[in-house]
């Protein structure tokens, strides 16, 4: 079953319910710290709400955040409601990467418990170990 949140100008996420875990799609044009609190904020509360622990989600946004907006929502993580979810995280622009590295290694030092992957299939694989 696919849920698609409310349209919003700089961002789209549809949630699907896969067994074991959520599955969230990000689709947007640019990203921003605000759109970031706004779908990772969209994210924590359906899984909140659906008492899913696990998450993988793929994101598609053509520009990334800058290094300090990352340290931002990352360090905002445990108010957003990201602490107790296991999370796999997909880049489809290879070329953020770097950026998504570091935002893995900030939720580390956060004790926010997640995963940056390049593939799709050992993100779930990690995921549900």
């Amino acid at each position: 079953m696919k849920k698609t949140s409310k349209e919003n100008e700089q961002y789209k996420v549809q949630f699907e319910s896969r067994k074991g875990y959520l599955y969230a799609y990000i689709k947007g044009n640019k990203d921003s710290l605000e759109a970031a609190i706004g779908y990772w904020t969209e994210i924590a509360i359906h899984c909140r709400e659906n008492s899913f622990s696990k998450l993988l989600v793929e994101e598609d946004i053509e520009t990334d955040n800058s290094v300090f907006d990352i340290y931002e929502l990352i360090s905002h993580g445990h108010e957003i409601g990201l602490a107790g979810i296991k999370i796999a995280f997909v880049d489809r622009h290879p070329e953020q990467m770097k950026n998504n590295m570091f935002a893995e290694t900030v939720a580390h030092n956060r004790g926010i418990i997640g995963k940056v992957f390049s593939k799709i299939q050992e993100a779930e694989k990690w995921l549900l170990s």
